[in-house]
Order: structure tokens, then C-alpha cells, then sequence
């Protein structure tokens, strides 16, 4: 790996608006004086495209209002680059306008129950139904709930104004570049060679997957990484989940995903930053679970396959991702449950090979794989 391509600790800092009150609780919390003073680079590659893009104001830049309902008024709608009609926004004391992403829409209308009616009135390419929106609208945000105060978290894309957040004023938004500089941290202190596997982000969330470049050889196996799964979501859950993740290479060279199912959960809002700062400082346990992993993975790996066991999965598939999108795989999972030749480890290995679209599904289904093989030590024990 190139200098150029690295991440110097001092640089890493840079991540971090020391002005806002949280992130200078990060700094405090989680060596901002030691790194601001070290020229040492960063033991884990592949995340300095992902560190440019995070460093605040320099790809999309952030700004909070805290309004009161009748400060908001829809001034129009408008096609985004998807083809989705969005509407335009608009902020009392505030000179520009900005455009709403679909999921804002969605959170701005839940607290009076119409996300879905409004999701309809909007798309409506005509736009008939667009002064009933308002008058909606009018009724709601400007009459009964005029002085409820709503937090509007906005950003600036690509030069284009963004709304991607209508929260209340209790939510503690946790952003990217901050978890990205928690996550470095994190695997500095686990003193092993690491790489950014995977990223994917957008303006209201984040995926990225850390897999350590160390693997474990266990003898008539296989081998094993460990890493985690960072998954930073505004829109959905409003959480921030670190998934202990290990990747298990079999000796027959299918590979499967094994995400514990005990995440650390954080979510994006309280009165007290206390609580988020605490247990952002668990995920420098990683390497604790280890010991516990290899121990199931050595007991599992003799068990076959039978037909009970094969569909028991299979049911907790279709429950995860809905029997339309499992359908699209049934055949396929039809062959590799038939061969009872392969054990547990290699079944779910071939099982990886699964496509799921939504990302919250596949996190399930990997942490399906790893309930599967802990049980089945707790039957055998």
C-alpha cells in the first residue's frame, strides 16, 4: 500500500468539528489530543477514498434548524435525479429552498399518520392532487400542530440544497464522518492489520465492512477474519449498529458470513450525550467474541445436513426477506439443501452466494447463520 493511499493519525482529527459539543466529546473521549500530535499512519487501508469524501464540508456540508411547524411551507415539487417526485421546501428566516429525499417526506408526515396518503398525493405526475396535499399541510403544520418544534437536519450534495432529516428536536444525530473516525479508533486499539472491505454511502446513511488482513487457521476447516459490520442509518431505524462480523473460508473454498447477533445498538437521540459516548467505547471488543466463535465454528463444522434442519432455514429466510424475493433463489437452495454430503459450515457458505437488495435483510440473514450454528452447540452441550 502507497503513502498516498494511508491516513496519517493526525490527519484522522481532521474528521472531527471540535466546535460542536459532541464531536468534541469524541476528541476527549477517544485519543483526539494523542492523535492530533502523531504522524503514524493508520493500520488499515483502503479508507483513505472513503476519508476524503467524510471530511466535513468538503463533499456535502450539514446545517441543523430547529423550527417551529408553521416555519415550514411547501413551495412546489419537483423530479429528483431518480425520477421521484419530491417537494420543495421551504424555511421561514431561511434564503434558500431546499429539495426533500423520500424517506424526509416520509418522517415530516408520520406524526400526523398520513406518510403513505402523502407519498401518494406527491407522486401523482400530474400534479391533481397536489392542492390537497397542501391544504393538508396547511391544516396540520400551520393550524393544530403550528407551534410543535421540528428539528430539519439539511445538507448540501453536489451543490444541490437537501432536506434528509425532519426529526424532533431530542434527536442526536450521529454522522458518518464522526462514526468513521469512531470506527478507526476502534481497530487501532485491537493492534492488527485491518482493511475497508466495503463501502456504500449516501447522504443519509452508511454501510462500510472491516475485515481484518490476520486469519485464523483452524486445522480440516478452513480459516476465519473478523472484523464488523458499521451501519449507520437516519432513515429507517434511526440507529447506528456495530455488528461483530466473521467471515469463515471453508476448506472447499465457499465462504459465509457470520454476524453476531448481539450489535451494538446506538440510537440517534436522548437528553444526555452520556449514554452514546459510553457505549461507543464497547466496540473495541471484538476480538473478545473471538474465542467464543472458533469454539462454535470447531463443533459445528461435523454436523450434516437433513431435511428438518433445511427447512427450518428456509422458513427463517422467507421470514427475513418475504417469499417473492426467496423464490428467485428456491431452486438453488433446493440443490445445495439436497446434498447431504457437506456439513453446517459449508451449507451456510453455499448459502451466502444469496442476493438480498436491502441491506437491513441481508445483516438479518447473516445474523440468522450465526443463531443456526449457536444453537446448534447449545443442543449438543
Amino acid at each position: 500500500m502507497t503513502v498516498d493511499k494511508l491516513v496519517r493519525k493526525s490527519e484522522l482529527v481532521k474528521l472531527l468539528d471540535t466546535s460542536d459539543e459532541f464531536e468534541k466529546a469524541v476528541y476527549d473521549n477517544f485519543s483526539g489530543d494523542e492523535y492530533s500530535d502523531s504522524q503514524e499512519f493508520m493500520n488499515i487501508s483502503g479508507i483513505k477514498n472513503i476519508y476524503d469524501l467524510l471530511i466535513p464540508t468538503k463533499k456535502w456540508t450539514k446545517e441543523d434548524f430547529t423550527k417551529e411547524s408553521r416555519a415550514i411551507s411547501i413551495a412546489g415539487a419537483e423530479l429528483d435525479e431518480d425520477g421521484n417526485s419530491q417537494l420543495i421546501i421551504s424555511l421561514d428566516d431561511v434564503k434558500d429552498a431546499f429539495i426533500t429525499t423520500s424517506d424526509a417526506v416520509n418522517q415530516l408526515f408520520a406524526p400526523v399518520k398520513m406518510s403513505n396518503y402523502a407519498k401518494f398525493l406527491i407522486e401523482d405526475q400530474d400534479h391533481e392532487h397536489f392542492p390537497m396535499l397542501l391544504s393538508n399541510f396547511d391544516y396540520w403544520f400551520k393550524g393544530i400542530n403550528a407551534e410543535e418544534m421540528v428539528l430539519v437536519r439539511t445538507v448540501i450534495e453536489d451543490g444541490k440544497r437537501i432536506v434528509r432529516c425532519f426529526a424532533t428536536p431530542s434527536y442526536r444525530p450521529i454522522d458518518n464522518h464522526v462514526l468513521l473516525y469512531i470506527a478507526l479508533w476502534a481497530l487501532e486499539q485491537l493492534d492488527v492489520k485491518f482493511r475497508l472491505a466495503l463501502a456504500r454511502i449516501d447522504h443519509s446513511s452508511m454501510k462500510l465492512d472491516f475485515v481484518s488482513e490476520e486469519d485464523i487457521v483452524l486445522k480440516g476447516i478452513g480459516k476465519l477474519s473478523y472484523g464488523f459490520t458499521l451501519v449507520n442509518s437516519e432513515s429507517k431505524e434511526k440507529t447506528v449498529g456495530f455488528h461483530p462480523t466473521f467471515e469463515l473460508t471453508n476448506s472447499d473454498n465457499t465462504s459465509a458470513t457470520l454476524i453476531m447477533d448481539k450489535p451494538i445498538s446506538i440510537v440517534h437521540r436522548g437528553k444526555s450525550m452520556d449514554p452514546i459516548i459510553h457505549k461507543l467505547t464497547e466496540i473495541n471488543e471484538i476480538k473478545s467474541h473471538l474465542k467464543w466463535v472458533v469454539e462454535v465454528i470447531k463443533i459445528a463444522h461435523t454436523a450434516k445436513i437433513d431435511d428438518i434442519f433445511a427447512f427450518k432455514v428456509q422458513q427463517a429466510i422467507i421470514k427475513i426477506i418475504g417469499p417473492k424475493e426467496f423464490g428467485q433463489f428456491a431452486s438453488t437452495f433446493t440443490a445445495i439443501s439436497s446434498n447431504n454430503t457437506i456439513n453446517l459450515l459449508q451449507f451456510f457458505g453455499r448459502l451466502n452466494e444469496m442476493k438480498v437488495a436491502d441491506e437491513d435483510k441481508a445483516i438479518k440473514v447473516k445474523v440468522l447463520f450465526w443463531k443456526f450454528l449457536e444453537q446448534y452447540k447449545k443442543d449438543i452441550t
